[in-house]
């Protein structure tokens, strides 16, 4: 194995829920064997995984950050929810400020909001810097109450939105299916019109199909599985990987148990039910230019239920050595790592070149 080759690689992760994790007063500046041995909150929220120092500590360079928040019918253990949209509003900017402080706090973060931010960061990440991008999304869109307040969030470095979670004024999502609504298309208009990015992520079938028929600019699935091998509706089946693959988008693997091996599986899953996904994109897509990593660590889930071996960010590039293994080459796993979410980015971030 070249061990080099391994070392020179930096990561793009599509898939953080860094603010949302704040919310719930996990300190992100806290590394997360220190916060494991003090607090005992692994059992609501999983055991930690992300936080800077574990990032800065690990070959991810770049993280595609998100806004999230919950809705009270889907809160179970979980804390923080929202009971109206004004507090979903409340809830959302509230967590954009805390990216913007967050940057403001420590030099080493950069908010990435034009594609000339995108070139200046991953310039000095190639040159050794440890330094950490964040370009703002948002997961779930109540938080925008109606369509025309979308300006106001891209002033403020919004760049990417996934209408859906559950199902949100907009649209049908994970376990709750329906079309896109008449503010969804509404939305969408406006997101054409102001450049932001697409995430199907999280969208009921119906829906999914509704917006790429109506949308035109740049989509991405942030995080999500292959349907064939996990059959869920959280999953994209191979026709929705078709369409997508057709858009030019790229697809964000997510490293977590139930959307590797499945929710009834009687193990663990492994590297191999990675590289499994992986494969089967491939296949529908006949290159590896639609694959890329989107892990959703400490989104719901933490260590417990993360691929073995893996342990933490540090261990990610196990999975480069994975794929040597399985016959993908070094410049498919550039692609995988980092190259293809960077191509789609410089692309979506276009409408705001400065």
């Amino acid at each position: 194995m070249n061990q080099q080759f391994l070392e020179s690689l930096f990561i793009v992760d599509s898939h953080q829920d860094i603010a949302w994790n704040a919310s719930l007063g996990r300190d992100f500046f806290e590394p997360a064997a220190s916060w494991r041995s003090r607090v005992n909150d692994g059992e609501k929220y999983g055991e930690r995984l992300v936080t800077l120092p574990d990032l800065l500590a690990s070959q991810v360079r770049l993280v595609i950050g998100t806004i999230f928040v919950l809705p009270e019918r889907a809160a179970s253990k979980w804390e923080g929810y929202y009971t109206s949209l004004e507090e979903a509003h409340q809830q959302g900017l509230a967590q954009l400020n805390f990216y913007k402080e967050l940057a403001r706090r420590d030099s080493r973060v950069k908010l990435i909001r034009t594609p000339q931010e995108l070139d200046e960061h991953i310039r000095a990440v190639e040159a050794g810097a440890q330094a950490l991008g964040i370009i703002i999304s948002m997961e779930g869109a109540d938080p925008i109450t109606e369509p025309d307040q979308l300006g106001e969030w891209v002033e403020q470095g919004l760049r990417l939105i996934g209408p859906a979670w559950k199902e949100t004024i907009y649209c049908g999502g994970t376990g709750e299916p329906g079309p896109l609504k008449p503010a969804g298309y509404r939305l969408l208009a406006e997101m054409q019109r102001q450049g932001v990015i697409l995430d199907v992520s999280h969208m009921a079938e119906e829906t999914f199909y509704n917006a790429l028929d109506a949308y035109r600019g740049t989509i991405i699935a942030s995080h999500s599985n292959c349907r064939h091998i996990v059959n869920t509706d959280r999953q994209l089946s191979d026709d929705m990987i078709r369409r997508l693959v057709e858009r030019e988008a790229v697809i964000g693997v997510v490293l977590y148990d139930r959307f590797l091996a499945g929710a009834n599986a009687s193990r663990k899953s492994n590297l191999e039910d990675v590289i499994r996904h992986m494969s089967h994109l491939c296949e529908i897509a006949g290159h590896t230019q639609c694959i890329a990593l989107g892990t959703d660590w400490d989104g719901g889930f933490g260590g417990e239920a993360i691929p073995e071996p893996l342990t933490g960010l540090k261990d990610l590039p196990l999975l480069a050595e994975a794929l040597l293994r399985n016959g993908f080459s070094e410049n498919d796993v550039r692609g995988i790592f980092y190259g293809n979410w960077l191509r789609i980015l410089r692309r979506g971030l276009a409408p705001f070149a400065s």
